[in-house]
Protein backbone atom coordinates (compact mmCIF):
# COMPACT_ATOMS: atom_id res chain seq x y z
CA UNK A 1 0.00 0.00 0.00
CA UNK A 2 2.95 2.47 0.89
CA UNK A 3 4.46 2.05 -2.30
CA UNK A 4 1.60 2.46 -4.42
CA UNK A 5 0.84 5.75 -2.58
CA UNK A 6 4.68 6.45 -3.09
CA UNK A 7 4.59 5.96 -6.86
CA UNK A 8 1.40 8.18 -7.17
CA UNK A 9 3.37 10.71 -5.16
CA UNK A 10 6.57 10.45 -7.22
CA UNK A 11 4.44 11.38 -10.58
CA UNK A 12 6.45 14.25 -12.04
CA UNK A 13 3.37 16.26 -13.03
CA UNK A 14 2.82 16.22 -9.24
CA UNK A 15 5.04 18.61 -7.39
CA UNK A 16 5.11 18.04 -4.01
CA UNK A 17 6.11 21.13 -1.72
CA UNK A 18 9.68 21.50 -1.10
CA UNK A 19 9.07 20.48 2.64
CA UNK A 20 7.34 17.04 1.58
CA UNK A 21 8.61 14.38 0.56
CA UNK A 22 6.81 11.32 -1.45
CA UNK A 23 7.65 8.73 1.72
CA UNK A 24 5.96 11.58 4.31
CA UNK A 25 2.84 12.02 2.05
CA UNK A 26 2.61 8.21 2.07
CA UNK A 27 2.70 7.97 5.73
CA UNK A 28 0.21 10.94 6.21
CA UNK A 29 -2.19 9.33 3.64
CA UNK A 30 -1.74 5.83 5.40
CA UNK A 31 -3.14 7.97 8.34
CA UNK A 32 -5.81 9.04 6.34
CA UNK A 33 -6.57 5.69 5.25
CA UNK A 34 -6.91 3.45 8.74
CA UNK A 35 -9.54 6.51 9.79
CA UNK A 36 -11.34 6.31 6.78
CA UNK A 37 -11.34 2.36 6.99
CA UNK A 38 -12.54 2.72 10.68
CA UNK A 39 -15.34 4.93 9.92
CA UNK A 40 -16.21 3.56 6.48
CA UNK A 41 -17.33 0.64 8.34
CA UNK A 42 -20.01 2.85 10.46
CA UNK A 43 -21.24 5.19 7.79
CA UNK A 44 -20.91 4.11 3.80
CA UNK A 45 -17.67 7.23 3.19
CA UNK A 46 -17.16 5.34 0.00
CA UNK A 47 -18.54 2.63 -2.23
CA UNK A 48 -14.92 1.00 -2.12
CA UNK A 49 -14.36 -0.98 0.68
CA UNK A 50 -10.36 -2.01 0.11
CA UNK A 51 -7.64 0.79 0.61
CA UNK A 52 -6.37 -0.32 -2.48
CA UNK A 53 -9.22 0.59 -4.57
CA UNK A 54 -9.18 3.74 -2.62
CA UNK A 55 -5.79 4.79 -3.39
CA UNK A 56 -6.16 3.67 -7.16
CA UNK A 57 -9.60 6.04 -7.58
CA UNK A 58 -10.24 8.93 -4.93
CA UNK A 59 -6.62 9.33 -4.03
CA UNK A 60 -5.44 8.92 -7.27
CA UNK A 61 -7.81 11.63 -8.71
CA UNK A 62 -7.32 13.71 -5.59
CA UNK A 63 -3.69 14.29 -6.66
CA UNK A 64 -4.70 15.30 -10.25
CA UNK A 65 -6.33 18.25 -8.61
CA UNK A 66 -2.76 19.65 -7.40
CA UNK A 67 -1.04 20.12 -10.99
CA UNK A 68 -3.01 23.54 -10.87
CA UNK A 69 -3.16 24.13 -7.83
CA UNK A 70 -0.13 26.46 -6.08
CA UNK A 71 1.45 25.53 -3.11
CA UNK A 72 0.22 28.61 -0.94
CA UNK A 73 -3.56 30.54 -1.12
CA UNK A 74 -6.76 29.36 0.40
CA UNK A 75 -9.01 26.56 -1.12
CA UNK A 76 -12.63 26.12 -0.27
CA UNK A 77 -13.56 22.35 -1.18
CA UNK A 78 -17.50 21.51 -1.37
CA UNK A 79 -19.08 18.64 -0.70
CA UNK A 80 -15.77 17.38 0.93
CA UNK A 81 -17.71 14.17 1.99
CA UNK A 82 -15.02 11.53 2.61
CA UNK A 83 -12.37 14.17 2.01
CA UNK A 84 -11.31 13.97 -1.72
CA UNK A 85 -9.85 16.37 -2.77
CA UNK A 86 -9.15 18.26 0.06
CA UNK A 87 -7.18 15.93 1.95
CA UNK A 88 -5.06 14.85 -0.37
CA UNK A 89 -4.37 17.80 -1.80
CA UNK A 90 -3.61 19.38 2.02
CA UNK A 91 -1.51 16.74 2.41
CA UNK A 92 0.94 17.60 -0.65
CA UNK A 93 0.18 21.50 -0.01
CA UNK A 94 0.64 21.74 3.60
CA UNK A 95 0.47 25.55 3.56
CA UNK A 96 -2.57 25.86 2.03
CA UNK A 97 -5.32 27.26 3.93
CA UNK A 98 -8.13 24.98 3.56
CA UNK A 99 -12.00 24.87 4.49
CA UNK A 100 -13.86 21.60 4.06
CA UNK A 101 -18.10 22.26 3.62
CA UNK A 102 -19.83 19.31 4.20
CA UNK A 103 -23.56 19.45 4.59
CA UNK A 104 -24.02 15.89 6.36
CA UNK A 105 -23.44 16.13 10.03
CA UNK A 106 -21.20 12.33 10.12
CA UNK A 107 -19.16 12.88 7.10
CA UNK A 108 -18.09 16.27 8.57
CA UNK A 109 -17.64 14.12 11.84
CA UNK A 110 -15.34 12.01 9.91
CA UNK A 111 -13.30 14.63 8.01
CA UNK A 112 -12.73 16.78 11.83
CA UNK A 113 -11.49 13.24 13.27
CA UNK A 114 -9.04 12.45 10.34
CA UNK A 115 -7.55 15.90 10.52
CA UNK A 116 -7.17 15.48 14.03
CA UNK A 117 -5.61 11.96 13.42
CA UNK A 118 -3.33 13.27 10.35
CA UNK A 119 -2.53 16.16 12.79
CA UNK A 120 -3.12 18.55 10.15
CA UNK A 121 -2.87 22.61 10.43
CA UNK A 122 -4.24 25.45 8.61
CA UNK A 123 -7.18 23.21 7.56
CA UNK A 124 -10.94 23.32 9.19
CA UNK A 125 -13.80 21.21 8.16
CA UNK A 126 -17.37 23.38 8.10
CA UNK A 127 -20.64 21.35 8.57
CA UNK A 128 -23.35 22.72 6.43
CA UNK A 129 -24.16 24.05 3.19
CA UNK A 130 -21.99 26.58 1.42
CA UNK A 131 -25.24 29.14 1.14
CA UNK A 132 -25.32 29.23 4.94
CA UNK A 133 -22.32 31.09 5.00
CA UNK A 134 -21.99 34.20 3.26
CA UNK A 135 -18.82 35.01 4.33
CA UNK A 136 -17.38 32.78 2.39
CA UNK A 137 -18.22 34.38 -0.91
CA UNK A 138 -15.58 35.88 -3.03
CA UNK A 139 -12.63 34.81 -0.59
CA UNK A 140 -10.85 31.77 -2.17
CA UNK A 141 -7.91 31.64 -4.45
CA UNK A 142 -9.14 27.69 -5.47
CA UNK A 143 -12.50 25.84 -5.34
CA UNK A 144 -12.68 22.59 -5.47
CA UNK A 145 -15.97 20.21 -6.46
CA UNK A 146 -16.70 16.72 -7.29
CA UNK A 147 -19.96 15.58 -8.55
CA UNK A 148 -21.63 17.80 -6.22
CA UNK A 149 -24.48 19.14 -8.34
CA UNK A 150 -25.39 19.37 -11.44
CA UNK A 151 -22.15 20.53 -13.38
CA UNK A 152 -24.04 24.24 -14.51
CA UNK A 153 -25.22 24.84 -11.02
CA UNK A 154 -21.93 23.75 -9.63
CA UNK A 155 -20.11 25.92 -11.52
CA UNK A 156 -22.50 28.75 -10.47
CA UNK A 157 -22.17 27.70 -6.73
CA UNK A 158 -18.10 27.68 -6.81
CA UNK A 159 -17.79 30.38 -9.02
CA UNK A 160 -19.24 32.81 -6.12
CA UNK A 161 -16.77 32.05 -3.65
CA UNK A 162 -13.57 32.51 -5.91
CA UNK A 163 -11.47 36.00 -5.30
CA UNK A 164 -10.83 37.91 -8.29
CA UNK A 165 -7.97 35.87 -10.52
CA UNK A 166 -8.73 32.76 -8.42
CA UNK A 167 -8.90 29.31 -9.72
CA UNK A 168 -12.43 26.57 -9.76
CA UNK A 169 -11.57 23.24 -10.21
CA UNK A 170 -14.58 21.09 -11.16
CA UNK A 171 -14.70 17.36 -11.63
CA UNK A 172 -17.34 16.46 -14.17
CA UNK A 173 -17.77 13.42 -16.55
CA UNK A 174 -15.72 13.15 -19.58
CA UNK A 175 -17.50 14.25 -22.35
CA UNK A 176 -19.31 17.68 -20.89
CA UNK A 177 -18.71 21.03 -22.05
CA UNK A 178 -19.88 24.61 -21.03
CA UNK A 179 -21.25 27.40 -23.80
CA UNK A 180 -18.82 30.21 -23.52
CA UNK A 181 -22.01 32.77 -22.97
CA UNK A 182 -22.51 30.82 -19.72
CA UNK A 183 -18.78 30.87 -18.56
CA UNK A 184 -18.63 34.94 -19.53
CA UNK A 185 -22.10 35.53 -17.75
CA UNK A 186 -20.00 33.76 -14.06
CA UNK A 187 -17.29 35.39 -15.42
CA UNK A 188 -14.66 32.48 -15.65
CA UNK A 189 -12.07 31.57 -18.25
CA UNK A 190 -11.45 27.66 -19.11
CA UNK A 191 -8.09 27.36 -18.47
CA UNK A 192 -7.12 23.18 -19.12
CA UNK A 193 -8.68 19.84 -18.93
CA UNK A 194 -7.34 17.06 -17.17
CA UNK A 195 -8.53 13.43 -18.29
CA UNK A 196 -8.03 10.62 -15.83
CA UNK A 197 -6.12 7.67 -17.65
CA UNK A 198 -6.20 5.30 -15.08
CA UNK A 199 -8.26 2.10 -15.18
CA UNK A 200 -12.05 2.51 -14.07
CA UNK A 201 -11.53 6.70 -13.99
CA UNK A 202 -11.23 7.47 -17.96
CA UNK A 203 -15.13 8.61 -17.53
CA UNK A 204 -14.41 11.50 -15.42
CA UNK A 205 -12.14 14.99 -16.36
CA UNK A 206 -11.50 17.43 -13.87
CA UNK A 207 -11.63 21.28 -15.83
CA UNK A 208 -9.85 23.87 -14.92
CA UNK A 209 -11.25 27.77 -14.78
CA UNK A 210 -9.70 31.76 -14.10
CA UNK A 211 -11.77 34.37 -12.42
CA UNK A 212 -11.46 37.05 -14.63
CA UNK A 213 -10.36 40.26 -12.76
CA UNK A 214 -12.42 42.75 -14.90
Amino acid sequence: MKNRLIELLSDDLIDLDLDTSPELAAEQLILYLMEWKRWNAKINLTAEHDELSVINKHIYESLQYARVISPTGSLVDIGSGAGFPGIPVKIIRPKLEISLVESQRKRANFLKAAIRSIKLSKIQCVHGRVTDFPELIKKYDFVTLRHVLEPHLSLQLGAGLLSLGGSLILQTSFNHSFQLDFLDSLRLSPVNEIFFERSGSSHSKIMFFKRNSS
